[in-house]
C-alpha cells in the first residue's frame, strides 16, 4: 500500500453521503459541509452534505473514485488534485468527441499456459478470495442439508468455478468448524459416485473427535471468525472463537494479528438482517441503484447473508419482482424488520442461479463495447479484460460486455481518460454527456 502523500477534502452530496460514510469510515473522517448544527440519523450517520477528509497515496485512484461518483462529489483541497481532476475530465470529454483515431495493430491471440489445471475464470473475472467462496459453499451445503438432498459434484464445480481438488479442500475446511449458538452444524463428504452428501445433524458422530489445528491454522480460524463478524446470527461464532483462543493460549489480535475488512461498517445492518432471517420476518428496504442514481422501495423475505465478489448480500424472495434477488448491504440506505412473518418457500434457493456468486437482479450482459486502453494502463487491463487487439503504440483494444449504458459509463470514468469507448456510439455519446456536465459543475 502506498504511503500517504497528502490529505484530500471532498464534498459529498446528501444523496449518497450515507453510503460514503458507511463504506469509508475507516479511510478518513467526516464533518458537516455547512455551518449549521450537526444532525445525525438513527444509525449515527451525518445528515446533509458532508466533507470527507482522507489521506491518499495514489492520486489516480482517488481521482477515479471521485469521477465515478460524478456530480455527487467535489474535490475541495488540495488545489493540485482539484486541477488534475479538471484536466482528466476534459481528457475524457475530448477523447469521446467526434472520431477517436487509434494506431495500427493486430488481432490478439491468447497463448494457452502449459500445465494449467484449474478451469478458466468466467468472463475474464479473477475469482475472489477463498473465504468468500467458503461462505457461498456453506450456504449451498446448508440448503442441501435442510432438504436432505445429495448434490451433484460436477454441478457444484461448475457453479463455484473450481476444480475438484479445490472443492475438496474447501469442504474439509468447513467440516472442521463446529458452529454453536443455535446455528448450523454441517458435515459434507464427496462420495465415490460423484455426489456430495450433507449431514447437518447438530450431534452427529462426525464431530465426536475434536478438531486438531496447527497454531497457524488456529490463528487463521480466529481471523476468519472476526472477518465474518456480525454477518451471522448474534453469538453463533462467539463460543467457537473462545474455544479456539483458549486452546491457542492467547488471542492473536492482542499479539499483532491484523484483520483487513474489505467492506464498510455495516454491522448494525447485518445484525438486523441476520435477526430477520432467524425470525422469518419480512424486511422493507430502501435500496440505492448507483448506475441509475435511483432509490427503490423493496419488500423482501430474507433467506441468507452471502459474501460475493463485491461484498455482502442479503438473498431472499422479492415480493415485487416475484423472484429471488440479492441486495448488496452497502447499497441499502435503510432497512426495517416488520412484524409480519413469512413461511419459507420450498422452491426458493438463495444460492441458485448465481454461478456461485450473487447477482442483484440486473439483466445479463447483452451488448459488447469495443474499448481503447492507453499504453499506460494496458498492463493492468490485460489481466482483467478480454483483449481483442494489440496496437503498435502499446495500447490495446478490449471488449467489455454490458447490459446498461450507465454501468459502462461509470467503468470508463473510473479510469479517468485511459479507457475510450470506440463503439457503440450511444455509449460514446453518454460518456461525453457526463463529462460535459462534470466540466460545468
Amino acid at each position: 500500500m502506498a504511503e500517504p502523500v497528502a490529505t484530500a477534502r471532498i464534498r459529498i452530496a446528501e444523496r449518497i453521503a450515507w453510503q460514503v460514510q458507511r463504506n469509508h469510515a475507516r479511510q478518513g473522517r467526516f464533518a458537516p459541509a455547512g455551518d449549521g448544527p450537526e444532525e445525525r440519523s438513527d444509525d449515527g450517520l451525518l445528515r446533509g452534505d458532508v466533507v470527507f477528509e482522507t489521506p491518499y497515496g495514489v492520486p489516480r485512484a482517488l481521482l477515479g473514485w471521485v469521477m465515478r461518483i460524478g456530480e455527487h462529489a467535489e474535490i475541495l483541497d488540495p488545489g493540485p488534485l482539484r486541477d488534475e481532476y479538471a484536466t482528466r475530465v476534459a481528457l475524457v470529454r475530448d477523447r469521446h468527441e467526434g472520431t477517436f483515431a487509434i494506431a495500427a495493430g493486430r488481432p490478439y491471440i491468447e497463448e494457452e499456459e502449459p500445465g494449467a489445471t484449474a478451469p478458466p475464470t468466467r468472463d475474464g473475472i479473477i475469482r475472489p478470495e477463498r473465504f468468500a467462496r467458503l461462505v457461498t459453499l456453506a450456504s449451498i451445503l446448508i440448503h442441501a442439508g435442510r432438504g436432505g438432498e445429495a448434490l451433484d459434484l460436477p454441478e457444484v464445480l461448475d457453479r463455484l468455478n473450481v476444480n475438484e481438488s479445490e472443492l475438496r479442500d474447501d469442504i474439509n475446511v468447513l467440516n472442521i468448524v463446529n458452529f454453536g449458538g443455535g446455528s448450523y452444524v454441517l458435515y459434507a463428504e464427496v462420495t465415490d459416485d460423484g455426489r456430495i452428501e450433507v449431514d447437518n445433524e447438530p450431534y452427529s458422530d462426525h464431530f465426536a473427535r475434536p478438531a486438531r489445528l496447527l497454531p497457524v491454522e488456529a490463528k487463521a480460524l480466529v481471523a476468519a471468525i472476526d472477518l465474518i463478524g456480525d454477518h451471522l446470527p448474534a453469538g453463533s461464532l462467539g463460543t467457537a472463537r473462545a474455544k479456539v483462543v483458549d486452546a491457542l493460549g492467547e488471542d492473536p489480535l492482542e499479539h499483532g494479528l491484523q484483520v483487513a475488512h474489505g467492506g464498510g461498517d455495516d454491522r448494525d445492518l447485518a445484525r438486523l438482517v441476520s435477526e430477520a432471517i432467524a425470525d422469518r420476518r419480512v424486511l422493507e428496504l430502501d435500496y440505492y441503484k448507483p448506475n441509475e442514481d435511483q432509490f427503490s422501495e423493496r419488500v423482501l423475505e430474507p433467506y441468507a447473508l452471502i459474501n460475493g465478489r463485491e461484498g455482502w448480500y442479503v438473498a431472499g424472495y422479492d415480493r415485487g419482482r416475484e423472484d429471488v434477488r440479492h441486495f448488496r448491504l452497502d447499497r441499502i440506505r435503510s432497512a426495517r424488520a416488520t412484524d409480519e412473518q413469512f413461511e419459507r418457500r420450498p422452491e426458493v434457493d438463495p444460492a441458485a442461479e448465481v454461478a456461485g456468486w450473487p447477482r442483484t437482479g440486473e439483466v445479463p450482459a447483452s451488448r459488447t463495447a469495443r474499448v481503447w486502453v492507453s499504453p499506460e494502463r494496458a498492463r493492468w487491463e490485460r489481466e482483467r479484460r478480454q483483449v481483442v487487439e494489440e496496437l503498435d503504440d502499446g495500447a490495446l483494444v478490449i471488449e467489455i460486455p454490458f447490459a446498461g449504458v450507465d454501468w459502462l459509463v461509470r467503468e470508463v470514468l473510473t479510469e479517468i481518460g485511459d479507457l475510450v469507448i470506440l463503439e457503440p456510439q450511444d455509449a460514446r455519446d453518454a460518456v461525453r454527456g457526463v463529462a460535459d456536465r462534470l466540466a460545468r459543475s
